[in-house]
């Protein structure tokens, strides 16, 4: 990123926050699609800048977040920390974007000095696999948080994942495994928009920014 002035990727930072909100509000509430995808501008920001501005992201994204749910959904304020206990997930999925793109750098490379169906064929399977692992991670994570949060009763407003618990806990599966495995049929579609939407983006980041220095 030489010769981009820190400022701008605080501004795309903050325009990458407000754009998972807005993401987020037209998928689940708008549309009523059972996803998240509240980490798609996430992981455009670790793909265009790097691992800080990408949990810089996070942060600002949960802020605004918190600061949505108590003062335009009427939330009272002991309950926020329940929705950013999930800010782990977050956090771990940019780790795990971070540490699998080593493998892809090459392909990456590739892709972006010369785009062109064949170079993008490359880094096609790299974006697959990583979008598992990530829903791997992230289901793993979210399902210890959601378990850990149920043993000390604490209330939860419903959530997609919902609709599998009851079929696994009616099939006597362990409460911990049915809280993991609930979560792995939205993660993997999510985190498969999250991963291709992430990256797409980062592209249209490098151009704008790369429009405005030049």
């Amino acid at each position: 990123m030489k010769g981009i002035q820190y400022w701008k990727i605080l501004v795309l930072c903050v325009v990458s926050a407000f754009g998972n909100v807005a993401f987020r509000y037209l998928i689940t509430d708008l549309a009523n699609i059972p996803l998240y995808a509240d980490t798609v501008f996430t992981v455009a920001m670790y793909f265009f800048a790097g691992l800080v501005p990408g949990l810089l992201t996070v942060i600002l994204y949960f802020t605004l977040s918190s600061i949505n749910f108590i003062l335009l959904q009427g939330f009272p304020v002991e309950s926020v920390w329940v929705i950013n206990a999930f800010i782990f997930c977050a956090i771990l999925e940019v780790m795990t974007v971070c540490l699998y793109r080593k493998k892809m750098k090459s392909s990456e490379a590739a892709f972006l000095e010369k785009p062109s169906l064949e170079s993008f064929t490359g880094i096609l399977v790299h974006l697959l696999i990583l979008s598992v692992i990530a829903c791997i991670v992230v289901s793993i994570a979210g399902g210890i948080i959601d378990f850990v949060l149920s043993q000390f009763n604490v209330t939860q407003e419903f959530s997609p994942e919902d609709n599998f618990k009851l079929g696994l806990l009616r099939n006597n599966v362990h409460i911990l495994a049915t809280a993991i495995l609930s979560h792995i049929p939205i993660n993997i579609v999510d985190r498969f928009i999250v991963v291709f939407g992430g990256f797409g983006l980062s592209l249209l980041y490098r151009k704008l920014v790369k429009l405005r220095i030049d």
